[in-house]
């Protein structure tokens, strides 16, 4: 018995002294597990290639000067520098993982960093009419778009759009839209400006009808054309503007044509009320419920000394009659419409023309054969006869009969 207890505590002695023997083998784990930055509150995962060795961010305006970031890496391993150090991540930075027996890795950080979008605009607006595709005009300045649709309905548009990166739009524009009266698109861009867009739909446009300055006398008339300019809008009103005063105009003779599928052209007579001040700057305005446009037209209006037509002392004109106009400031020159032709009539050698020294009183012999429609084979037909100066300044119309 004791031999075989003296057996036991040898082999005790033996197992033990083997295990103190033993080498101690240290981790080589240098990995980073998760590696984290907090951006304005928000905890932001970077996604880590162990192949590689890289942490990449994809990341919106962000400031990336100072940071702290927030690490996971393998137990018993060390990380230089240190996760408590805070970092400019604007540059380049490596992070070494030392392993506990001594192995190491290095982790490259890739930020993208784009700018935070700031454009808020609409780039395209077209919408599909009648099978036809419509492209709008965009005006970024004032913010409107508009398109023509003619008679067409646009009830139900859902119009197709094109906005900048990055930006929102509202309402949604795959939601169909009633386009009878204008519509707000508002877009949002990612830094959150806003820019709210009116789309109109056969938007009113007053034609340009002179490139210089139109000249008027007060109690003249103006023909007035352009697109949709429809008298019979709710709140329609035609209006002079003189950069501050709005001044209404009547519309007479309104008359309209369908110009294509797409756009009607209205026509209309105004005149120039008496009481219009004189002003060298004036711009002819068309209003309605819905939408307020100025013409690029320059009116330049006269009221002092305007002529003023009083009487005729005929109803009808033939050949070889006298025309007599009374009146007050009554002018060197009139004009007389004639088979398309407009007739600058003054005293010279084709026109037996006189204006008392008063100027109250014009007398022209009627020797002219071009005036008469019977010249050309018509019927007597109604002229109107209009006062005009040298410069070409236009006064009031007034009309009668040519035989």
């Amino acid at each position: 018995m004791k031999n075989y207890l003296a057996l036991i505590y040898t082999c005790l002695i033996l197992v033990s002294c083997s295990k103190d023997n033993e080498p101690i083998v240290l981790s080589s784990e240098n990995s980073i597990t998760s590696f984290a930055l907090s951006i304005n509150g928000e905890i932001v995962n970077g996604t880590i290639d162990q192949m590689e060795k890289t942490i990449s961010f994809d990341l919106v305006g962000a400031e990336l000067s100072s940071l702290k970031p927030i690490v996971q890496y393998s137990n018993k391993a060390t990380l230089s520098p240190s996760e408590n150090e805070s970092q400019d991540f604007n540059n380049e930075v490596v992070y070494q993982v030392i392993a506990e027996n001594g192995e190491s890795s290095m982790y490259k950080i890739i930020i993208y960093n784009r700018p935070i979008g700031v454009e808020s605009k609409i780039l395209t607006f077209s919408t599909v009419i009648n099978n036809e595709t419509i492209e709008a005009n965009i005006n970024h300045d004032d913010l409107s778009i508009t398109f023509n649709s003619g008679s067409f309905d646009r009830t139900a548009l859902s119009p197709i759009i094109t906005i900048s990166e990055h930006a929102t739009i509202s309402p949604d524009p795959s939601i169909p839209q009633n386009f009878e009266t204008p519509v707000k698109y508002t877009v949002t861009a990612e830094n959150g400006d806003i820019s709210v867009y009116d789309v109109m739909v056969n938007a009113p446009t007053i034609s340009n009808m002179s490139s210089r300055p139109i000249l008027l006398f007060t109690r003249a008339s103006l023909f007035i054309t352009g697109n949709f300019l429809d008298p019979n809008l709710p709140g329609a009103e035609l209006y002079l503007f003189d950069g501050t005063n709005k001044y209404s105009l009547p519309m007479t003779d309104s008359s309209s044509y369908e110009q294509n599928a797409h756009i009607t052209v209205f026509n209309f007579y105004t005149k120039i009320p008496e009481n219009i001040p004189t002003h060298k700057n004036y711009r002819i305005g068309f209003r309605t419920d819905h939408s307020d446009v100025l013409s690029d037209i320059v009116i330049d209006i006269l009221a002092e000394n305007a002529p003023k037509f009083v009487s005729l002392n005929q109803t009808s004109y033939s050949w070889n009659d006298v025309l007599v106009i009374t009146g007050e400031n009554l002018t060197e020159i009139i004009t007389i419409p004639s088979n398309g032709s407009i007739f600058i009539v003054k005293k010279s050698g084709n026109y037996d023309y006189t204006l008392n020294s008063s100027k109250t009183e014009i007398s022209l012999i009627l020797d002219y054969r071009y005036f008469f429609p019977s010249h050309f084979g018509r019927l007597p037909t109604e002229k109107t006869i209009s006062f005009r100066t040298q410069d070409g300044r236009m006064g009031e119309s007034f009309t009668t009969i040519f035989n």
